[in-house]
C-alpha cells in the first residue's frame, strides 16, 4: 500500500516537472526571443492547467480565447517573425530539459526514475496533441501548440513532434 502510495506520488511530481518545463519554455521563449516585457506576459497556475497569459489592460488572457490572444501576441511581435519559436517553445525546452534529465538520473542509477520522466514527457505531449486536435475540430479554430504551428504550415507540426519523439526514444532506449 505505501509502495503504491510512494509510487503515485513520484509519477504526479514527474508529471508537475514535466508540464512546467514545457510552460517554461513558452515563457523564455516569450521574454528572451519575442521579447515581452515581464508586465505583459505571465506563468499561470503552479498546478492545472497552466498557461502562459498575455496581459490585454487589467486582464490576463489565456491561450484558449484564441483570438484575442493572438490580438495580444501581435502587439509584440507584429510581423510573426518569432510565432513558430514561441509555440514551439515548450516542447523544444521540453526536450532540451528532460531528455538530459533522464539521461543523467539513468547514469546515478536512477533508470526507474528516468523512464518515468521520458514516458511522461511523451505520453504527455501525445495527449496534448490529441486534445489539441479535438478542441481544434470543435472550436474551428487553433486550440493549441501543434494547430497554431499546423495554420502556420503542417509541416512545421510534424517535424517537432516527429523530432520529439525521435529524441526521447532514443533517450529511452539508452535508460532502459
Amino acid at each position: 500500500m505505501l509502495e503504491t502510495l510512494v509510487t503515485a506520488g513520484q509519477t504526479l511530481l514527474v508529471l508537475w516537472v514535466v508540464l512546467f518545463v514545457h510552460e517554461l519554455g513558452h515563457y523564455y521563449t516569450a521574454r528572451q526571443i519575442v521579447e515581452i516585457p515581464a508586465a505583459d506576459v505571465k506563468f499561470v497556475s503552479p498546478l492545472f492547467p497552466r498557461y502562459i497569459a498575455l496581459r490585454d489592460g487589467d486582464e490576463w488572457v489565456s491561450p484558449i480565447d484564441f483570438e484575442r490572444y493572438r490580438t495580444l501576441y501581435e502587439h509584440h511581435d507584429p510581423g510573426y517573425e518569432h510565432f513558430e519559436r514561441y509555440v514551439a517553445g515548450g516542447e523544444i525546452v521540453q526536450t532540451l530539459v528532460i531528455v538530459p534529465a533522464a539521461i543523467a538520473l539513468a547514469l546515478f542509477g536512477l533508470d526507474a526514475i528516468a523512464a518515468l520522466l521520458l514516458l511522461l514527457s511523451v505520453l504527455t505531449t501525445l495527449l496534448y496533441v490529441a486534445f489539441d486536435a479535438v478542441w481544434t475540430r470543435r472550436r474551428s479554430t487553433p486550440s493549441g501548440d501543434y494547430s497554431a504551428l499546423w495554420a502556420v504550415s503542417p509541416r512545421i507540426p510534424a517535424l517537432l513532434l516527429i523530432g520529439f519523439l525521435f529524441v526521447h526514444l532514443g533517450a529511452f532506449y539508452f535508460v532502459v
